[in-house]
């Protein structure tokens, strides 16, 4: 059994989340990507967490007024990645916070955050990963 947090009593408290530091997922990218990825281990493998914060950190952009991002999610069956949620940030958006969060429930899958848009003179984006 795993370990479960008891009150005083003996009756159990609410679930203890662990949550992973970040690691860089990808980057830095100059470039929207051209393609979707092909392989599980261009994949962030979330095995055993629940949900999986993505960072983007576009401090080192200029001229970003829009950017575009979606989860792929990896089916081990089909092998390959199919296209989930997507998000676009615009640039009023941006230029109020160059570092925007994305939070997605992965349920211990394989996932890809690409970046299907980008408008700038010049990108330069980070993309960091932490599971809980």
């Amino acid at each position: 059994m795993a370990d479960v947090r008891v009150d005083s009593q003996g009756i159990p408290k609410a679930p203890v989340y662990e949550t992973t530091p970040p690691v860089l997922h990808r980057g830095p990218l100059t470039g929207p990507d051209t393609s979707d990825p092909t392989q599980a281990a261009q994949g962030l493998d979330c095995t055993g967490y629940r949900m999986v914060r993505f960072d983007l950190d576009t401090t080192g952009s200029t001229g970003l007024t829009l950017l575009g991002v979606r989860l792929m999610l990896w089916n081990p069956k089909a092998q390959r990645f199919f296209g989930g949620a997507a998000r676009r940030f615009q640039e009023q958006e941006l230029a109020h916070n160059p570092c925007p969060s994305l939070e997605a429930e992965v349920r211990g899958g394989v996932v890809f955050l690409k970046v299907e848009e980008a408008q700038a003179q010049s990108l330069s984006l980070r993309i960091y990963a932490s599971l809980s």
